[in-house]
């Protein structure tokens, strides 16, 4: 089984919309419509599940993100034989982050988003720190944008760096650092965060990362904490799939990297 552990789907209404507001945002392409149908199209012979990761960019989102992710993780969207799970979103200037988690526990989500950048609080600000600690009494995961945001090359509140600092302030076991541990920042990766009890996923790395440097960091990191990821829309699936495929690295290591990592975190049954 192969898990997508991080893409992008938004309802159908703002799909086209919020896509192109954000490519042009990026200065990047998409290779789908930002639709459910588009995420399982894409992965449809690649992926089995795809999990989407929803960011809420303002406290007021919270009820309507949240709900759309309960629709998706209940089976509404599957097609293709690609059956799509959700996690939640929280914003860290939220009133009330423990009965906002408490809620996303209810839904019965695995975990939350959170986006540093898109939500302008670094990483190991109180506010996150607040946001993962919650999260890790509940029993639930963090994924997390790591390291530069073309969309936002001024500021990165999320450097391996900080990300390291937020592990040791937090004691933190269940955190998920996207774009393996930091996008564009990964000899620093390699410094900071190697060896650290943190998850990376590979998502949107394939057409920026030298390959032997993603091999040196996952051999150090250990292949049990490394998850297969996308970023759909914006990289497709064979690419991505392509890339960790071509890493010298061993089958066995390679299977716990496209799946058997993420369905330990999903509650997913091989």
């Amino acid at each position: 089984m192969v898990i997508d552990f991080h893409a992008h789907a938004f309802p159908d209404a703002l799909a086209e919309r919020s896509v192109a507001f954000l490519a042009a945002k990026a200065g990047i392409d998409h290779y789908s419509d930002g639709t459910c149908k588009g995420l399982t199209e894409s992965a449809k012979g690649v992926a089995d599940v795809a999990l989407v990761l929803p960011v809420v960019t303002k406290p007021s989102q919270f009820h309507s993100v949240n709900l759309f992710a309960k629709r998706i993780e209940s089976g509404e969207f599957d097609m293709a034989g690609v059956s799509l799970r959700s996690f939640g979103g929280i914003h860290p200037d939220s009133e009330d982050v423990k009965g906002e988690l408490r809620t996303i526990k209810e839904l019965g989500l695995k975990g939350v988003k959170i986006h540093p950048d898109y939500q302008a609080a670094f990483i190991d600000d109180q506010k996150n720190l607040s946001i993962i600690e919650g999260a890790m009494e509940l029993g639930l995961y963090v994924s997390v944008h790591a390291g530069l945001d073309l969309g936002f090359p001024d500021c990165t509140h999320c450097t391996p760096k900080r990300a390291r600092n937020m592990l040791r302030l937090t004691g933190a076991t269940n955190v998920i650092l996207a774009h393996m541990g930091g996008f564009d920042m990964w000899e620093e990766v390699a410094d900071e965060l190697v060896g650290e009890p943190v998850y990376f996923d590979t998502g949107v790395v394939a057409r920026y990362m030298d390959p032997s440097l993603a091999e040196k960091i996952i051999t150090a990191h250990g292949a049990d904490k490394v998850l297969y990821a996308t970023d759909s829309p914006w990289e497709s699936h064979k690419v991505s799939y392509d890339f960790v495929d071509k890493l010298r690295l061993s089958s066995q290591e390679k299977a716990k990297i496209f799946g058997e990592n993420a369905a330990k975190l999903l509650g997913i049954t091989l």
